[in-house]
């Protein structure tokens, strides 16, 4: 589905260029999550906005179905760290349904509510539909932001680092929510994050990035023995 190949990156600094991204190469098949574990400034995000056509890559490849990624589309779809990335002058269904209308999903009303429904109630938030964002708190805005990225069916569905800045059991909620929507809907998914329990709780793969290469230093197919895994991946990150 996803196909990444010796992409590289950097920027352009006062003191000359800093590498961020160097031979980058990994796949991600229809249905998996991967997660992209790594530290701080070691080039998650820059990585995602590549992946997603927000930002170019110096060189290499990024495909989407065979095809290159030159810029943003609806085929992926990015959830952010921030709490306000719904439009605070319409409700938490005027959100979804006004992103609806503009992807032009569907043109009837009564499909266009009961979609926006639909999605509120699977992440749990159709008793609030008719709330405004600034009357959420932040789980539920994230929630709300989830909801209307998954009623646009993305492709791929990217996620920085979302739950960063919840409270701790906010965010084990939030991730338990994920993990069922993901299964239930068959979603493919890349998130990054710099926390290890959250990439083993979430991920079917887990890319471990270098900040000293800039690199994928560690991959895993699949995520089993969690305890045995987690000893790697701290020892990975350290």
């Amino acid at each position: 589905m996803l196909t990444i190949s010796n992409l590289c990156k950097q920027y352009v600094t006062e003191s000359g260029t800093r590498p961020v991204l160097s031979q980058i190469n990994l796949s991600v098949e229809e249905g998996d999550f991967l997660v992209i574990l790594g530290k701080s400034g070691c080039g998650k995000t820059t990585l995602l906005r590549i992946i997603g056509g927000f930002l170019p890559a110096d060189s290499g490849l990024v495909l989407l179905d065979g095809k290159p990624v030159e810029g943003p589309s609806r085929q992926m779809i990015m959830v952010f760290q921030s709490f306000d990335q719904l439009f605070p002058w319409f409700t938490l269904e005027g959100n979804l349904i006004y992103a609806l209308k503009k992807a032009k999903k569907f043109k009837d009303p009564q499909v266009l509510q009961s979609t926006a429904c639909h999605y509120l109630e699977i992440t749990g938030l159709l008793e609030f539909r008719n709330h405004y964002p600034h009357t959420l708190s932040g789980g539920m805005k994230q929630r709300g932001a989830l909801a209307r990225a998954l009623a646009l069916d993305p492709r791929l569905l990217l996620m920085d680092e979302p739950f960063s800045s919840l409270d701790y059991l906010t965010r084990r909620q939030a991730q338990d929510s994920l993990k069922g929507l993901a299964s239930a809907s068959r979603s493919t998914v890349i998130l990054v994050t710099h926390d290890i329990e959250e990439a083993i709780k979430l991920g079917t793969k887990i890319a471990v990035l270098d900040r000293d290469t800039h690199s994928i230093s560690h991959w895993y197919d699949s995520v089993q023995s969690p305890g045995h895994l987690r000893e790697e991946l701290e020892e990975a990150l350290r």
